[in-house]
């Protein structure tokens, strides 16, 4: 009983705010973006310049967890000058509520590309699309600065533009989490403050995309074949996958992933 009524109560105190609500006398809220393990976030109109930006707000129900972690991605932001980055404007306290202002940037998530538009990622594409990634990934890691939630909906694509965003789990090097990390060998090589965290969720998110052509020959899968079996890609893109999901003696760094990304998509 008590989960439940738990669960009623952090319905009722994360629930979005109004449509067309204005924050601070400044940003009127015209759409609700999404919501996250620990925080909301809104696309708003900024009253003073007419910009579109984006207001970001600590989930109520994670209390001082989430104010912590919304305070530590508005001072890692403003370490992180980087055209694929999102700039931090400013934040604030109002009603007790934390809020971070940032860069609207247009463009649509891998994720929706593949579930909702139906993308598909060949092989070389899928290549050339973490090349990208990781050459802002090496960015924020030379500045000591780990992102540690690296998936596809994190990644959005405008034209020939990469954008990384939410940075709510980031952490910079050598300092403790902040999150509590369960039991599971897949959790601990995702949010283990370590460059080793971010190059193993890229491995999986190059799978996804290779995954967006995979078609089933058989009406029903066999659960116990695994991708190297089921991807019809060369022998040098599974030897990075495997690399990067730690199968094979891991990358130490971005720039040795790209080195060989470099040296495959040379041919």
């Amino acid at each position: 009983m008590w989960a439940y009524l738990k669960r009623v109560y952090e319905a009722w105190i994360d629930y979005p705010l109004c449509l067309d609500k204005v924050i601070r006398d400044q940003y009127q809220i015209e759409r609700f973006l999404g919501m996250g393990s620990y925080g909301l976030t809104y696309l708003c109109q900024d009253r003073k310049s007419n910009q579109e930006v984006v207001a970001k707000q600590a989930k109520p129900s994670k209390g001082r967890l989430g104010q912590n972690l919304l305070r530590r991605e508005i001072e890692i932001l403003s370490l992180l000058d980087h055209p694929s980055i999102p700039r931090c404007y400013t934040s604030f306290e109002e009603s007790n509520r934390l809020y971070m202002i940032t860069e609207y940037i247009k463009g649509r998530t891998v994720e929706d590309l593949i579930f909702e538009r139906g993308a598909r990622f060949g092989e070389r594409d899928a290549l050339c699309l973490i090349r990208s990634l990781l050459d802002i990934v090496r960015f924020i890691h030379e500045k000591g600065i780990v992102h540690l939630d690296i998936r596809i909906p994190n990644v959005l694509l405008y034209g020939e533009r990469m954008t990384l965003i939410d940075f709510g789990l980031a952490a910079r090097l050598g300092e403790p989490s902040l999150l509590e990390i369960g039991p599971g060998e897949e959790l601990i090589r995702r949010r283990t403050v370590a460059v080793s965290s971010d190059l193993y969720a890229i491995g999986h998110f190059l799978l996804f995309m290779l995954y967006s052509t995979f078609e089933s020959i058989d009406d029903q899968e066999d659960s116990t074949i695994g991708w190297e079996e089921e991807l019809s890609v060369t022998r040098q893109t599974k030897q990075v996958i495997r690399k990067l999901l730690q199968i094979d003696p891991p990358y130490v760094n971005a720039q040795s992933c790209i080195e060989d990304l470099d040296a495959i998509l040379k041919d």
